[in-house]
């Protein structure tokens, strides 16, 4: 009977010792019993590779690639090209502009000239009207723009108390008479110091928010402004 349990405790002793014991920290690499998939061959960024000529495991796309945005990688001079026509393909939805972007020199600096005016039929249908679309941008803008611009638009949100400065005041003239796609392209896109939300706010909600711009502008209009453009 002594030597089964002797046995029993020899080799108890001896997966102890070989092992260690669980959840013990160590340097040395573990000693695996059962591999697995614990270790599979695969390359790893920035590594290096003696499979390909160039000895570099990352590789470039291949030509022709399109990229998620509509995008060409391969540009003249190596800047990225619209290839719309295979992603993204309606320019006024998705850029905001009438047609591929048109730039001019305007004081010095290249400015788009064929923004859309009005927020594309497209949004409002998918919206499933004007109504929807508004109270979408309403939820939208409070989640994403509010924080900086206010929950009126006047550029006054929390973190202007904090030191942000340069927030845009929408309800200047010069926001009033924008073009919907310029707002939309600024949504998507960024500028000066608002950084760029098209990584986190969807197509449709980047319109959903510039109907609602529209609305918190014409509540701060007087009746004589609302008069003019024919409302009450």
């Amino acid at each position: 009977m002594w030597k089964l349990f002797v046995g029993i405790f020899g080799a108890a002793a001896l997966v102890v010792g070989v092992l260690g014991f669980r959840g013990q920290l160590s340097s040395a690499p573990p000693r695996v019993v059962f591999w697995d998939m614990k270790f599979q061959p695969k390359y790893t960024a920035q590594a290096q590779s003696r499979f390909f000529g160039d000895g570099r495991t990352m590789r470039t796309p291949v030509e022709g690639t399109v990229a998620f945005g509509g995008t060409d990688y391969f540009g003249d001079a190596g800047s990225p090209v619209d290839n719309s026509f295979f992603v993204r393909a309606e320019d006024d939805y998705h850029r905001g502009t009438n047609g591929p972007a048109k730039e001019e020199m305007v004081n010095g600096a290249k400015v788009v000239t064929n923004w859309v005016q009005n927020i594309p039929q497209k949004a409002v249908d998918a919206a499933g009207g004007y109504d929807k679309l508004i109270a979408r941008g309403q939820e939208a803008y409070s989640i994403n723009c509010a924080v900086c611009h206010g929950a009126t638009g006047y550029g006054n949100g929390i973190t202007t108390l904090y030191g942000m400065a340069g927030v845009a005041n929408y309800h200047q003239d010069k926001y009033r008479t924008m073009a919907d796609g310029e707002i939309y392209n600024t949504i998507t896109n960024g500028k000066q110091s608002m950084s760029s939300y098209g990584h986190q706010i969807k197509v449709q909600d980047r319109w959903a928010i510039v109907a609602y711009l529209r609305v918190l502008q014409y509540s701060q209009l007087t009746k004589e402004q609302r008069s003019e453009l024919g409302g009450q």
